[in-house]
């Protein structure tokens, strides 16, 4: 029987590789982890917000309103241009490859 201080290692096309154990509670980034009391990550959530849309109305769908009938948003004067999530993620990759480029 194997001491539970060792671990067995396979890789395909390699010998077994028997170790002892990593205690990943004394890793240095343990800190960035819900071990190290860290807010868990969660997938999905907005981290590049450069935008938000509100209604000056309150709007409830038990009401019945039709599309027609909906208050119609105020947008302010400037040039807008609508963006796919793919688009701001190629926006953004390009910013992180060119962090110093200048804006036009």
């Amino acid at each position: 029987m194997l001491d539970n201080r060792y671990a067995l290692l396979f890789i395909r096309g390699e010998r077994p590789v028997m170790d002892e154990k990593f205690d990943i509670l004394r890793h240095p980034n343990v800190s960035g982890t819900t071990d190290g009391k860290a807010e868990p990550f969660r997938h999905g959530i907005v981290t590049h917000s450069v935008a938000t849309l509100t209604f000056a109305e309150d709007i409830d769908p038990a009401d019945g309103l039709r599309p027609a009938e909906l208050p119609k948003p105020a947008i302010p004067v400037g040039e807008y241009e609508l963006l796919s999530e793919d688009d701001l993620e190629e926006l953004f990759k390009i910013k992180e490859e060119n962090p110093h480029e200048k804006k036009h």
